[in-house]
């Protein structure tokens, strides 16, 4: 059977099993395209990664409870620095310098626990298919499945204390402490590695939009490397990077080095616009005091940070500091944002502070020992920390 079909005035005679067959392929090529684009290999739940997603923004969908009760607390046997994430069953992941990667209930109570060996500092990252990856110093990158049973684990070579970022192919990358930048396939094979200027990376890389991986390392500059490994282009700061890097939604990256000073560079320039620095650099604003925290970043565009002289700032996203909170001791937690605006930050005080938008307590609870982790937020709006007193608390209404 044939039709007549009619394109610019021109009439053409067609077979409807032809157009029938070119019709599917092209259906089956759009579902294809939507189909990749829309899946994330990072997991559907509350909190997968530190600060919550690839940008690391910190922001939570969800609103925070709006009181300080004590829900439970669970032992471990080290301190934590590493930053809870939570699957998307609700189970919460937790590493502890024990070397121990810890599984906890809602109601926690322990699901599992698995013993790597050596220390862990850094923040896990879960999977779209529910593996979390951690690494410690084991010198290797683990991938762990829910059940805990051991997926693959990719040798480094190196100690790992930043936490991994997922790709949306699956790629998974993670900084380590020969000064590298690692690519790691989703089947735990090498992909690539990028080697910087520094012998040490404790930096977390963030990825953007374009799939861009963005890291800092001690050799005090914040580097832009392609999804391939290629270098698109570094900024030099003068100092030490301890932080992350953090990604707006306009793709402002904002990075604090150990100068106490917080960049705000511009991922939009072309390679070769970013090789003029005083473009590439959008502004500094200068605390003055040492920087380990990553700057998170608000609904409203607004930046937090904390530094060592116990203060968290808020700036507008042109550089103008909002507010400042002070702690009364170092700030190297990095601050959560819940969906009502509430910031939540731990200090070296052992406070942990729920802060309102305009900068004034909202409230407080006081542990034992700093706390170098950052919270993070479920469904629930229950509120998840570690602390260096070897313990892991959970926050929210009906508590203890």
């Amino acid at each position: 059977m044939t039709i007549i079909l009619t394109m610019k005035g021109k009439k053409m005679k067609v077979s409807l099993k032809k157009i029938s067959h070119t019709f599917l392929l092209i259906v089956f090529s759009i579902l294809s395209i939507n189909t990749s684009t829309a899946i994330s290999q990072i997991a559907d739940s509350p909190y997968p990664m530190f600060l919550h997603d690839l940008k690391h923004t910190g922001r939570s969908p969800y609103q925070v409870s709006q009181v300080n009760e004590l829900k439970w607390h669970q032992l471990t046997g080290g301190e934590i620095w590493s930053s809870p994430v939570i699957g998307a069953d609700n189970t919460i992941y937790v590493s502890s310098t024990d070397g121990n990667l810890y599984a906890f209930n809602m109601d926690g109570t322990l699901k599992w626990d698995y013993q790597t060996g050596k220390e862990l500092f850094g923040t896990p990252a879960i999977g779209a298919d529910g593996t979390i990856y951690v690494g410690g110093d084991n010198k290797k990158l683990l991938a762990i499945k829910p059940d805990r049973k051991i997926k693959w684990p990719c040798f480094i070579g190196s100690d790992v204390h930043s936490s991994p970022a997922i790709d949306k192919d699956g790629t998974i990358y993670v900084g380590a402490w020969d000064g590298k930048l690692y690519a790691i396939n989703k089947n735990g094979t090498r992909k690539w590695s990028y080697t910087t200027g520094s012998n040490i990376l404790s930096s977390s890389p963030a990825i953007g939009d374009d799939g861009t991986i963005y890291i800092g390392s001690w050799d005090g500059r914040l580097y832009a490397i392609s999804p391939k490994g290629r270098i698109k282009w570094s900024y030099s700061t003068d100092s030490k990077i301890d932080s992350s890097p953090s990604i707006s939604d306009n793709g402002i990256i904002y990075i604090g080095s150990n100068e106490g000073i917080l960049y705000a560079l511009d991922s939009n320039l072309s390679k070769e616009e970013a090789r003029d620095k005083e473009k590439l650099l959008k502004w500094k604003y200068i605390i003055g005091s040492l920087i380990h925290s990553t700057p998170s970043i608000g609904h409203d565009g607004t930046i937090y940070i904390g530094a060592k002289d116990g203060k968290l700032y808020a700036l507008n996203p042109d550089g103008e500091l909002k507010w400042s909170y002070d702690t009364g001791d170092s700030i190297t937690s990095s601050a959560t944002i819940s969906a009502d605006g509430t910031i939540l930050v731990g200090s070296w005080n052992g406070k942990l502070y729920a802060l309102n938008p305009d900068g004034t307590l909202k409230w407080e609870y006081v542990l034992e020992k700093p706390i170098l982790s950052s919270p993070a937020i479920d469904s629930q709006g229950n509120v998840y920390v570690g602390c260096t007193d070897w313990k892991f608390y959970a926050f929210g209404k009906g508590g203890e």
